[in-house]
């Protein structure tokens, strides 16, 4: 049943009961059921129906800036505050049905400066693609002060590329990699022991190396170079340039927008307001007047009746109200829609930021599961990894989910490496993007020693102990060769428990296993071509394999219901506390390190938590 029809079920009810309450004689409660109905009916015109309806030819309009999440909640303060989450999630919502919506002449999007990964923006890119491929006009404003490639590729979705005069264009290609510590730490007179398996596994470099392992460089380099042949191709295709001429421009360095609108990059220079001045309201007072005039004269218009212009311009949150509506459409199939995003962590869970916890996740695929209504489970995989115990923890719950009858198709985002990789491998179809960074199937450890740093301030760490390693994990020492030894060990066992379940989710033999995992980093592409990945593609074509997967026939509409954050619902905390705003030295450690600033909470929960990890680098 629909909410519109529930809700005509109770002013039916509330209406009968009003008629009952007066045949009766008791005319204050029949009133007040009365009252009820109307309020009930007014409340659904005014917050739903009303909402939902926007003025024929409308432009709906999308400002892309700073960091882009997968998905996030804002608190109830920051809705009233005005501060809008545009998360890929709610992106999806809004281009979906904007492709097939006769309200909407056009899309516009504002690109400010995004900060995402590469398969973020390749997704993007598509979803504007496919506006445009259904008729509607699709506008792409670059206005960031550095316009850089992902951004330039996110834009090239759009059949019109208009540039602020002053932005400029950095086309500078493509690069992977990130800070290396040894030597940092070294002078502040902090120790670092690390440990990985295998030769590939780069995350444990940032500690023990000044410059990355011939390895790790063969891995990054093949990465990038994957990267730029995506990038190549989409902006060839979208702006009609062959391949040779693409790249080149891609590579070409520093344009100003005027050089930019001369190599074929940009189609005009101009700005946003040129856009919307189209579908926004005018006053024509030029040709109005006389007619003003003459109506005031005959006394059948007041000054202040002046006829007005209807505003055609739609912003996201108000279009999302329109597709809740449109997606009210009564009993249907599920496939439950999860989503693991940020670093994996187990036990508490950080302040802030953005983490997949072990528990709550597995708790959260569960629920899916449990739901009778749910013919298929889409987990969104979005995570550099993390905790070795809260991945197992993911795993178990998939392979559960699965054992109970339900399909599991996983679809990565920008990043599923290592643990990201770990909480996938055991899903019925892995869809990835082709520039997604993924498998990096390997185990790393790294310890941090403050003895010398202690010694130096005069501060002295005394134990009383039952065996002599009691305190190896204390930052007042260094492990001794022994206990490395040991630890190496433990690594290695848990390296070929976790190439044991790659080999049986990816029915890969321990050869062809071993071959692709030893730490190494892979695009979608290469993965795909490795075993690793089963198609390529966005979440729309990862939802048509769960579609496959449900057994769901080609015409039967089907509902996505999301099953994650729904904890916020019951608890207050979440839903009153506003967001933290950005502070000026996480931004920058996110921009030297290359990682998201939410994710780093929980990746300094990870790193400085003393257990073995499945991390990969450099997302």
């Amino acid at each position: 049943m629909t909410f519109k029809a529930r809700m005509l079920a109770v002013v039916a009810v509330l209406v009968l009961l009003s008629a009952g309450a007066f045949a009766m004689g008791w005319h204050r409660i029949g009133t007040a059921f009365g009252a009820s109905a109307a309020a009930v009916v007014a409340a659904y015109y005014f917050l739903i129906f009303r909402p939902a309806r926007i003025p024929a030819d409308s432009l709906l309009r999308l400002r892309l800036s700073g960091r882009l999440s997968e998905h996030s909640v804002g608190s109830l303060i920051d809705r009233l505050m005005g501060r809008e989450f545009v998360t890929m999630h709610y992106l999806r919502d809004a281009l979906g049905h904007a492709a097939a919506d006769p309200a909407l002449a056009a899309v516009m999007v504002q690109v400010g400066g995004v900060s995402c990964g590469m398969a973020c923006a390749q997704e993007l890119h598509d979803l504007l693609a496919a506006v445009g491929r259904s008729g509607k006009r699709t506008i792409a404003v670059l206005e960031a002060e550095a316009t850089e490639p992902l951004d330039y590729l996110i834009a090239a979705g759009a059949h019109e590329i208009i540039a602020n005069p002053d932005t400029a264009l950095m086309m500078l290609g493509l690069s992977a990699g990130g800070l290396f510590l040894k030597r940092a730490l070294a002078r502040v007179h902090i120790g670092a022991q690390s440990l990985q398996w295998k030769e590939y596994k780069g995350a444990g470099e940032i500690t023990s190396r000044e410059h990355m392992s011939p390895q790790v460089r063969e891995s990054l380099e093949a990465l990038v170079r994957d990267w730029q042949r995506v990038l190549v191709d989409y902006v060839a295709r979208a702006r009609g340039f062959d391949a040779a001429r693409a790249g080149e421009l891609l590579n070409g360095g520093f344009l100003s927008a005027r050089a930019a609108q001369q190599a074929g990059l940009i189609d005009r220079l101009g700005h946003a307001q040129d856009v919307l001045a189209e579908f926004e309201p005018q006053e024509r007072a030029e040709e109005l007047m006389p007619l003003l005039r003459r109506l005031m004269r005959a006394g059948r218009w007041r000054e202040r009746e002046k006829p007005r212009h209807t505003n055609r311009v739609i912003e996201l949150y108000r279009y999302l109200r329109r597709t809740a509506y449109l997606e009210d459409k009564g009993h249907r199939p599920r496939i439950g829609l999860v989503y693991g995003l940020g670093p994996v962590i187990a036990g508490e869970s950080p302040r802030g930021g953005e983490f997949i916890s072990g528990q709550q996740t597995a708790a959260e695929l569960m629920q899916a599961a449990r739901d009778p209504r749910v013919r298929a489970v889409l987990f969104r995989v979005n995570s550099p990894g993390g905790s070795a115990l809260g991945s197992d923890l993911v795993w178990r719950a998939v392979t559960e989910v699965r054992r109970r009858g339900k399909p599991v198709v996983v679809s990565m985002g920008d990043v599923a490496g290592s643990g990201g990789y770990y909480v996938s491998m055991a899903a019925d179809a892995i869809v990835a993007q082709p520039s997604t960074l993924t498998g990096s199937i390997g185990v790393v450890y790294t310890k941090f020693n403050l003895a010398d740093l202690l010694d130096r301030v005069g501060i002295n760490v005394d134990y009383a102990k039952t065996s002599p390693s009691a305190d190896a994990l204390s930052l007042s020492r260094a492990m001794t060769e022994q206990e490395l030894e040991q630890l190496n060990q433990v690594m290695g066992e848990l390296y070929g428990n976790f190439c044991a379940k790659v080999s049986e989710g990816r029915k890969l033999d321990p050869a062809q296993t071993e071959a692709v995992a030893r730490g190494r980093v892979w695009s979608g592409a290469a993965a795909a071509a490795n075993g690793l990945v089963d198609e390529l593609g966005g979440m729309a074509r990862a939802v048509e394999v769960a579609r496959e997967k449900a057994r769901l026939a080609p015409g039967q509409e089907h509902e996505l219901a999301l099953y994650s954050g729904l904890r916020g619902v019951l608890n207050l905390r979440p839903a009153l506390t506003p967001s933290a705003q950005p502070v000026w030295w996480v931004a920058a450690l996110a921009r030297l390190t290359g990682w998201p600033e939410q994710w780093l909470p929980a990746l300094a929960k990870v790193v400085l938590g003393g257990g073995i990890s499945l991390l990969s680098p450099w997302p």
